[in-house]
């Protein structure tokens, strides 16, 4: 067993069988339980939510957590099916638990596993959560109790959580809007946790929905649940062929998202930010300031300072949105990697229902994607990006970044630089609004290389700066 395991962007994820084992599943749960006891307040009480994906074993490592978590005096409400992330979070929200926990690795490869907190808010722990959990992690001895003794004595006790789910995105989106539009729409599930919720959600009007890879396969595949380009190619090509209007594509858990136009190209998730976000403000009238990632596109911030919304802008993770969203009325806010939250919802992200609310900015304003993609790029500019992970020994990534912090360059791929970050790496912001970003991963020896600019002809130019850089540590 290992005691030096550490949460990361979202949540604990490693290889099973090799860290993420029945023993430090345990030790993380025996942690997790002693957090919520230690800050419970004047009842002392603890109820919590588990929820599982569709991953290899993600039902046995939920019922280890299980165990433990009555062994420690926790009342425990387990899904008694594969569920989507948010299907938790709004659990937990609805009936008023202390926590929640959900098995899942999200959009990593198969042989990987983890376990995302859900706070009783219904979003992502926030980091001095995590923090205080990690600290507690290895110092007691686990307890637990078998789960068929626990299930008998009604410690543990198995639920649906669909219900709650599903009630919870119809009262948000009006989907009798979508059905009423005559669109035509492709759903990539991934083999995860989104099924086919969107194509039945959508039953019984003029749009009509397709799901691809909507069965359930731990292996994915024999590819990461993650809805990027080369994960997408039979999505995107299809959605060409067949002259979608829209392609959809949810990862593992469903949290995130990706979409497709009518070209088959898939758009940045920036973009679809800010598509939702003109829908909000332009024809549902609501107000509010707009969170977005040190990674994420400039476009977010031009459009938000257009429109007259305070821009707050975190470190990457989604966890670091939602910190903003319980501080201030944060209308929208989203990360580039395809995590987006809305007010109203949830302080969480739901690829599930991000994909929905995208058809309904369509159905009501009456425009294709396309359309509205142009204007916002008529009014906010064309931005180009791009990102490359390179990987490096540990020593070299700490030598690059030791070397980075120093880094004060006067210009970079020929642009005078005006701005210098350290929220989340070092970012490097141009006149132009260009940038290029470095970034640690938590969890591998690996450097992020992000870069945005307005000129297409400028963005290898900016990628061969940072790599340059990188290559000399």
């Amino acid at each position: 067993m290992t005691t030096t395991i550490k949460f990361g962007t979202e949540g604990w994820r490693a290889v099973m069988a090799e860290e993420f084992t029945v023993p430090n599943v345990r030790l993380v749960a025996q942690a997790i339980a002693e957090h919520y006891h230690a800050t419970a307040g004047r009842s002392g009480r603890v109820t919590m939510a588990v929820g599982y994906d569709t991953r290899f074993l993600s039902d046995s490592f939920a019922r280890a957590v299980s165990e433990v978590l009555a062994g420690n005096g926790v009342r425990v409400l387990l899904s008694d099916r594969m569920v989507p992330t948010c299907a938790v979070s709004r659990y937990v929200k609805d009936a008023r638990l202390s926590a929640g926990i959900m098995i899942t690795a999200s959009h990593n490869p198969p042989d990987y596993n983890g376990l995302k907190v859900k706070a009783g808010y219904g979003g992502s722990a926030t980091s001095d959560t995590v923090a205080a959990i990690e600290r507690r992690i290895g110092r007691s001895a686990v307890k637990r109790i078998a789960f068929e003794g626990a299930a008998k004595a009604g410690r543990i006790r198995t639920v649906d959580m669909l219900p709650r789910f599903l009630s919870g995105i119809r009262a948000f989106v009006d989907l009798a809007a979508i059905r009423r539009a005559p669109l035509r729409v492709l759903v990539d599930s991934m083999h995860g946790a989104g099924d086919r919720y969107i194509e039945r959600l959508l039953r019984g009007g003029r749009c009509r929905v397709e799901t691809l890879r909507g069965a359930r396969d731990p292996l994915f595949g024999g590819h990461a649940p993650e809805p990027v380009a080369k994960n997408l190619v039979t999505l995107c090509a299809r959605v060409r062929r067949e002259r979608a209007h829209l392609g959809i594509a949810n990862d593992g858990d469903a949290d995130r998202i990706a979409v497709i136009g009518p070209s088959g190209q898939r758009l940045p998730v920036g973009i679809i930010l800010c598509v939702l976000l003109q829908y909000l403000v332009e024809t549902k009238g609501r107000t509010g300031s707009v969170a977005t990632t040190v990674s994420n596109t400039v476009m977010v911030k031009r459009m938000a300072r257009d429109l007259g919304l305070k821009v707050r802008e975190t470190p990457v993770g989604f966890k670091y949105i939602v910190e903003w969203m319980l501080k201030e009325d944060v209308l929208i806010g989203g990360e580039e990697s395809g995590g987006i939250g809305i007010r109203g919802y949830l302080p969480e992200r739901d690829g599930i229902l991000n994909g929905l609310f995208v058809l309904e900015a369509m159905a009501v304003r009456r425009q294709t994607l396309g359309a509205m993609v142009k204007e916002l790029e008529r009014r906010y500019g064309r931005w180009h990006s791009d990102l490359q992970n390179f990987h490096l020994t540990t020593a070299k990534v700490n030598r690059l970044f030791d070397a980075l912090t120093r880094w004060r360059p006067a210009r970079v791929a020929g642009l005078r630089v005006r701005e210098f970050s350290t929220m989340d790496g070092v970012k490097v912001i141009a006149e132009d609004d260009s940038w290029l970003l470095f970034r640690r991963s938590g969890t591998e020896p690996i450097v992020r290389i992000y870069a945005e600019t307005p000129s297409r002809s400028r963005l290898p130019e900016l990628m061969r700066a940072g790599i340059r850089l990188a290559r000399t540590a």
